[in-house]
């Protein structure tokens, strides 16, 4: 298999990981009682162990680097809990007040979120191409989250997925710096860890563990492994053969699939605006990827 067919199987596998994680926590939350921070403390501790030995395994690197300096564990620490578990834990609650195929196109806007950063941090005007991304995605979201002038979605839902846009958009932005100097699976496994270690401490998962029976196991079981683990691992190995705009592209597997699941395994409907508003909010990601126009002299 050549090098770019193998980053492109491996952006589609991690999307559709991600995607197809939705539903089933989706499913989990009707089908029991389970609280957010229990399910967050498991998922994302067993994910950061899991991920940190196969990096000692695969790499043969000392994990431990970025606890050598003060400031890059600084960094790892915002990353843990600004970027991995803020984006992890509002999924689940746009997920809990929504469902799987909104949450997951809400979670597209943090692209749009990256480009507004990026005026306000380092004084950069988009292009022409990213000032269309943003006015598609600010007409897209409004019409997936209102109808009839009135919210589609609980206020809640919304609050919450503009949340995980956001935590979306620092889950990139927020390792940059230490991916110059450390493995991305470092810190991907450290980042996961210590999200898990805090939402133990907030609701251990060792207390008042919820009933389960072999449907709900299977579901946290493919959560861990499938949904968060390969996940991560396949798209952040991709980027090795693909480009990061190639992958931004077969990222939208991800909404694809949680709104298909969602529709015909948990019977979710969304209304011909909505559907009309979430291709908008994904066209954006096309929009970004096309070539940004010469200006006239330019070669």
């Amino acid at each position: 298999m050549k090098e770019k067919q193998k980053g492109v199987l491996l952006a589609i596998i991690g999307a559709l990981c991600w995607g197809i994680q939705g539903p089933i926590s989706q499913f989990l939350f009707q089908e029991i009682t389970l609280p957010t921070e229990w399910l967050m403390g498991v998922k994302m501790t067993l994910a950061g162990i899991l991920i940190l030995l196969f990096t000692a395994w695969k790499e043969k690197k000392a994990i431990f680097g970025p606890f050598k300096n003060k400031k890059d564990t600084i960094q790892l620490l915002l990353y843990a809990y600004v970027g991995l578990a803020l984006v992890q834990y509002m999924y689940f609650l746009t997920i809990k007040a929504s469902d799987a195929g909104t949450a997951t196109i809400l979670q597209s806007l943090g692209t749009i979120m990256i480009i507004i950063f990026t005026i306000f941090v380092y004084h950069k005007w988009p292009n022409r191409n990213e000032w269309i991304a943003v006015v598609v995605a600010i007409i897209g979201t409004y019409l997936l989250v209102t109808q009839h002038g009135t919210l589609a979605i609980t206020k809640k839902a919304l609050i919450f997925g503009l949340l995980l846009a956001f935590g979306g958009a620092m889950q990139t932005m927020l390792p940059v710096q230490l991916l110059k100097k450390y493995s991305s699976f470092t810190l991907l496994g450290w980042g996961m860890l210590f999200g898990g270690l805090l939402f133990s401490i907030i609701h251990p998962f060792w207390e008042n563990t919820p009933e389960m029976n072999g449907m709900t196991i299977s579901a946290l079981i493919f959560i861990v492994l499938f949904g968060t683990v390969l996940s991560y691992i396949c798209f952040t190995t991709s980027l090795k053969y693909i480009s990061a705009t190639s992958a931004g592209l077969l990222a939208s597997f991800e909404p694809a699939s949680a709104t298909l699941g969602a529709v015909l395994f948990l019977g979710t409907s969304f209304t011909g605006t909505q559907v009309i508003g979430a291709l908008l909010v994904l066209s954006t990601v096309f929009i970004l990827a096309l070539p940004i126009p010469k200006k006239k002299g330019e070669q």
